[in-house]
């Protein structure tokens, strides 16, 4: 964690803040937003599907971060997405409550990235449509952040 902390996402976020951003900007964007408690700014690379004015965000290893828990709640946030600086509103999905929009966010990274199915498990269909029950098996443990844009 240290490595991804102090070199990885520092180099990323320059990447992303420059005109190399093309790099990266296919799968993975900033988001800044300010701590629930601390009121501080923090800003982070996160991987992300985009689905119109909607974003979803899946943290890695959930486990061992605590950046997400900041989304409980409706939280304003800054993206720079492809170069673009853009406002939103993030809020963690609740499986209990928001299964079905959890669903709606792992078809689009699937969708867009379909090289994840694999680590998840998930499999498609003949039609080539993503398993649905495989999808609400992940759907519910999933950690995911939905961003509206402004």
């Amino acid at each position: 964690m240290w490595f991804m902390n102090k070199i990885a996402d520092p180099l990323v976020s320059m990447i992303l803040r420059s005109r190399l951003h093309r790099w990266m900007s296919a799968s993975v964007m900033l988001i800044a937003y300010r701590g629930r408690k601390s009121g501080k700014e923090f800003s982070l690379p996160v991987n992300y599907a985009q689905d119109g004015h909607m974003i979803y965000i899946v943290p890695g290893m959930p486990e061992r971060k605590n950046w997400w828990r900041n989304f409980r709640e409706k939280t304003p946030v800054r993206l720079t997405l492809r170069g673009e600086v853009l406002s939103g509103n993030g809020m963690l999905l609740d499986p209990g409550k928001q299964l079905e929009e959890i669903v709606t966010g792992i078809k689009v990274k699937l969708d867009q990235f379909p090289s994840l199915a694999k680590p998840y498990h998930i499999h498609s269909n003949s039609d080539g449509s993503w398993d649905s029950a495989d999808m609400h098996r992940v759907a519910e443990t999933l950690v995911m952040i939905r961003v509206e844009l402004n």
